[in-house]
Formats: C-alpha cells, structure tokens, sequence
C-alpha cells in the first residue's frame, strides 16, 4: 500500500482517520481536473460540447461498476439533491419506515414532508428491529443508510435481500454514501430496489458527485417532476425519460469526471482487495478499542461492522488528538474515527499511543 499511501501527501504530516467525514483527492486526481480545467479554458465550447456524450460515458462507468442497468443510471451532484427529488416524486400517502438517528439527510426529506413515519431502532439487534416493524406497520418504503454514519454500524445486506422476498412490494432505498467503495456490491442481485450516493468519502471522488441507480419494478410507484433540456436527452417535445429527471441541466464534466476516474482506480486496485484491507481493520480496529473499553455494547454484540467508530471520548480528547496531529470528527456522544485502505498500522498505532497516554 506504500504506493497508495503516497498519492495522498497530507499522510506525511497528519493520521488521517477521518474518511467517514470527508474522503483524500490524490495526486493523481488533482493531475486529471488540471487538465479537464486546462481543456475548458483553451477549447471552451468545442470541449463542453461533448458533454452528453462524456456523461453517458461516466453513467455507464457507475453501472458496470453498481453493476446496475444503464438506462435506470443517473449522476447527480449529491445523495440529498438526489433523494429530495425522488421524495417529491412519491404519493404523499406512502408510509415509510425508518431508522432512528439515521443521516439526518435520510430521515429530514421523508419526515418534512409529512409522510406517515414509523421507526425501528439501530442497536445491536437492528436487523431484527427492521423485522418486527415491517410486521406490525407493513410501510410502503424503508430507507435507511447501510452503514450508520455515528456508529458505523452496518447493514447485514443478506437481511435485506431476505427482508425483500419477505415483502416484495415493500420499495427498499440505500444510502451507500458510507459504503460505495468499500467491498464489492451487485445492484441487481441485491434486495434494493434504488440506491443513492454521494462519492466524496469512501470513493475519494471529490464534491459534487454522486449517482442513482433504479431497478424497472418500481418506477411505476414514483413519479418525479423535476424537468430540465437534460431531460429529454436535448431532443425538443421528447417525453422526458424517468432517469432523466434526476439530470434536468447541465452536469459538471469536472466533477463528474473525477467519479469515472476514481472508480477506474478502485477497478484497478480491486474491490476484493480494498475490501480485505478494511476487514482487517474492522476487525483489527474492534480488538484494540474493545480491549480499552471504548465501544459501546452495541456495536461490541454485533459480528460484523464497518471500519467507522464512535469511541469513548469528550471535546478534550478531540483536542488533544488534534494536537497530536490526527484527525477525526466529534459525532454523536463520542469521537468518530474512521480507516480506509491507504491507512496503516503505524496510523492505529499511533491513536492507541495517544488514547493511552
């Protein structure tokens, strides 16, 4: 991972542990958007120009690598743009399950717009809470992050492929914002019926990009109404297609340009083996933090998790390890720390040095 490690100069001088918050842009990134920008400013509309076509190039980029269809493909600059435009688009009959203390930009779309709202809790037998409320409230939706962006609890997605053959016409929404990018995932053979991200974390991506992928079945349950020349692929009177919807203007090459080449580097690593990195981690991270009494009990009873932690620890804490040049999030009642896969043992170890002292 040397190699890796060192596309990411802000490592020679910090611990960074804090992708949960926000993900690294390497070298080799910042090398692509100069010269995208350079493009821009020497060629200007002979380079935009080619917009429809490059973003069809990226769309197909995000479905080979979602394995997701192409034509239910769609960027979008964020997950909340995203999924506000999906809300707008449901009956406002619809009852919807959710998560309590989910991502606030999960939970705010649905509950501000007044949709019936019933909840399941997320602690070590979260699986089993999603279950007994899908019995008793039979909701229309359930949306919910895969992996919490607090506890970094995770998601078991065997759960929710059985969770769908138990309620098939129950729609499933994912937040993979906290996910994309951390082991492999197949759309179509998954019990979610669309999924959304934004791909700034786990991805290193950069801002303002992100995409939506929709399976056929549901479709006809969502009617959005957000509308732009976009839209209609720039063909005057067309009917606007349903992905469409979701790009009405024009899309930031730049940006969108950084997810195609991003995901073309995690292809290149290799999804299997940036997933056996963060296992070790995980599991590795779970060990060490369990060993000091840093975990809460919920997160301690469950057998898988992701490589986030919310840890014991106050804003004098944060500060110190501030101080000490690592880098992590006050979140929830504790502190956030999070590894990656260009993280390293000498990064661990020197949290642990300075949670000890």
């Amino acid at each position: 991972m040397h190699k890796i490690r060192s596309q990411f100069p802000i490592l020679e001088n910090y611990t960074y542990l804090n992708t949960a918050n926000h993900g690294l842009i390497s070298q080799d990134l910042i090398d692509y958007r100069i010269n995208e920008m350079n493009k821009m400013r020497d060629t200007a509309s002979l380079y935009t120009n080619k917009r429809n076509v490059f973003i069809d190039e990226v769309r197909a980029t995000i479905a080979r690598f979602m394995d997701a269809p192409f034509e239910n493909t769609a960027v979008i600059p964020n997950f909340s743009t995203g999924f506000n435009i999906l809300m707008e688009g449901i009956n406002k009959k619809a009852k919807f399950l959710l998560l309590e203390g989910d991502y606030p930009s999960v939970n705010w779309p649905v509950e501000t717009r007044g949709f019936d709202c019933v909840y399941a809790a997320i602690d070590q037998n979260m699986e089993e809470n999603i279950l007994k409320a899908c019995e008793q409230h039979q909701p229309d939706f359930f949306c919910f992050s895969v992996v919490q962006y607090i506890s970094g609890i995770k998601m078991d997605l065997e759960f929710i492929k059985q969770l769908k053959q138990q309620f098939p016409h129950m729609i499933l929404i994912g937040d993979l914002t906290q996910y994309v990018g951390c082991e492999e995932f197949r759309f179509r053979e998954s019990g979610l019926d669309i999924i959304l991200a934004s791909c700034y974390k786990w991805l290193n991506a950069g801002d303002g990009n992100g995409f939506i992928c929709v399976k056929d079945q549901v479709k006809e349950f969502i009617k959005p109404s957000r509308i732009g020349y976009r839209s209609t692929r720039n063909v005057m009177d067309a009917v606007p297609e349903f992905i469409g919807r979701f790009e009405p203007g024009h899309q930031d090459m730049t940006a969108f340009g950084s997810l195609k080449f991003t995901m073309e580097t995690v292809e290149k690593i290799g999804l299997d083996h940036i997933q056996k990195e963060l296992n070790h981690w995980s599991q590795l991270a779970k060990t060490e933090f369990q060993n000091r009494n840093l975990l809460h009990n919920d997160v301690v009873q469950r057998e898988q998790h992701s490589t986030i932690f919310n840890i014991k620890g106050d804003q004098e804490l944060y500060d110190r390890l501030n101080k000490s040049h690592i880098i992590t999030s006050l979140r929830g009642d504790g502190i956030r720390v999070s590894f990656s896969y260009f993280n390293s043992q000498e990064d661990l170890d020197q949290l642990l040095k300075t949670l000890d002292a």
